[in-house]
């Protein structure tokens, strides 16, 4: 059944979309890595501009490319709310034929509809969705350097998309590294790099969530306009975000079935 491929690509779509809401651009700074995260908080209005903004909307559409199925369109809206209110609805479009797919995530309760029906929420969903956690605190970039619980060490020097980019590898306990990569020149996020999954095989495979081009909100907010993703140098996902808000917070009523 389609739907059964389907629901395995869940997170990767599911984290995409939340890219776009959580990774704010910051202006790097020589070669400390706190300091690089401590000039992105102040680029963004500090420290409390960003905490006040916990929540957000979002309408993305784009393509994925599906194993055995070949290349899908889709569109997404998604509501969230930190650390872990979660709702997403994806309309995939294979073939002609049109598959909803809906995940409500809350607090430690998440359950998944594909076509209508309820997909098993196994221990490979439940620590896809708890990585995609991970993703988004890190993306927040305040915890970074108030947590004690990260290692942050320089990645180094790398180009992303041919533009000279430099890198902060995020460490913590029981949770996945992270390379975040940021362009040289404007300061901004350029990739987000980890190793996550492959939903069919199970093996473990390079994901690279490349920002291709930025916009800002009305209070001057850069926020990711298009994505790319790659997964071992190929491409899986393309993304584009069409709107997106910024709230400080959404009625948790939205969050439950």
């Amino acid at each position: 059944m389609q739907e059964n491929i389907v629901y395995r690509f869940l997170t990767p779509l599911l984290s995409a979309g939340v890219l776009f809401l959580t990774l704010p651009g910051v202006h790097a700074a020589d070669d400390n890595p706190m300091e690089i995260l401590a000039r992105a908080i102040k680029a963004h209005g500090g420290e409390d501009a960003l905490v006040k903004l916990q929540a957000a909307r979002a309408q993305n559409k784009g393509k994925i490319n599906l194993p055995g199925l070949g290349e899908a369109d889709f569109t997404q809206e998604v509501a969230y709310m930190l650390p872990d209110k979660l709702k997403d609805t994806l309309e995939l479009t294979i073939g002609g034929q049109k598959i909803i797919v809906t995940t409500l995530m809350n607090g430690d309760k998440l359950s998944i509809e594909a076509a209508g029906k309820p997909v098993e929420i196994t221990d490979d969903i439940k620590k896809a969705m708890k990585a995609a956690q991970h993703m988004m605190k890190v993306g927040r970039l305040t915890s970074l350097v108030k947590d004690k619980g990260y290692k942050l060490t320089l990645f180094g020097e790398a180009k992303v998309e041919d533009k000279p980019a430099i890198g902060v590898l995020v460490s913590a306990k029981d949770a996945q590294d992270i390379i975040l990569m940021f362009d040289k020149k404007t300061g901004l996020l350029a990739k987000l790099e980890h190793q996550t999954t492959e939903p069919m095989s199970g093996n473990a495979i390079t994901e690279e969530r490349i920002i291709l081009e930025y916009t800002k909100n009305k209070d001057g907010i850069p926020l990711p306009k298009k994505v790319l993703i790659k997964r071992e140098g190929k491409t899986f996902i393309e993304a584009e975000s069409v709107e997106t808000t910024l709230l400080e917070k959404i009625d948790e009523s939205e969050f439950k079935k």
